[in-house]
């Protein structure tokens, strides 16, 4: 099962809350403010509610069943609304309005795509923007499709002497070993309808983009 998380307003792929309205979301923080602006009902929401005003918490309340939680806390308002997604059920988690903002949060919710337990369990996490979608590639074959919406293909090593082979690239690699600061999987181009990439020891971040 998918659902769609919502943190913001920054960078969103374009008409995003009118293409996707019926599908399943939750609401993060000032994302749940979002949403029901959008008419669009939150499975659930969660955060600690500091980004919206007193006004908008009010209304908040009046439309959703909230329960704003401390802001200091033990985990991010993604990372609780991440691990309430898996509860509910849900494996495959699509995350919004994560980029673009402060760093050290974004770099947070990338730590979310390689957490032990959910990819024990099967589940995939996501980052999506209106320019770049990331999600974490561990030990296995992968196969991608071409998407024109995303030329570019870039894989970042987790994992010192992290080993992958990449069929039906631009720039094929066979049995590559990658260290932690490795700039050579960077930019490559998908020429095939349907492209392999086999992670033999490691992870890998799989980043792809469009200018």
């Amino acid at each position: 099962m998918k659902i769609n998380l919502l943190c913001g307003d920054r960078h969103l792929p374009h008409h995003l809350l009118q293409r996707k309205a019926d599908e399943e979301w939750g609401g993060i923080d000032r994302g749940a403010l979002i949403l029901i602006e959008h008419d669009i009902q939150p499975i659930f929401s969660l955060g600690d509610f500091d980004s919206v005003t007193e006004e908008e918490r009010i209304d908040l309340k009046n439309q959703l069943d909230i329960h704003p939680v401390k802001a200091e806390k033990a985990d991010t308002d993604l990372g609780l609304g991440v691990r309430e997604a898996v509860e509910c059920g849900f494996n495959e988690i699509n995350i919004y309005g994560a980029t673009g903002g402060r760093l050290d949060h974004f770099l947070g919710a990338v730590q979310l795509l390689q957490e032990p337990d959910y990819l024990d369990a099967g589940v995939v996490v996501r980052l999506i923007d209106k320019q770049n979608e990331i999600v974490y590639l561990g030990k296995g074959t992968h196969e991608m499709a071409y998407d024109a919406d995303f030329k570019y293909t870039s894989f970042v090593p987790q994992r010192d002497h992290t080993v992958i082979s990449l069929n039906g690239f631009k720039y094929p690699l066979d049995h590559q070993t990658l260290y932690q600061g490795s700039t050579l999987t960077i930019s490559n181009e998908i020429e095939a309808e349907k492209a392999e990439v086999i992670v033999e020891a490691g992870g890998v971040l799989c980043v792809r983009s469009h200018d």
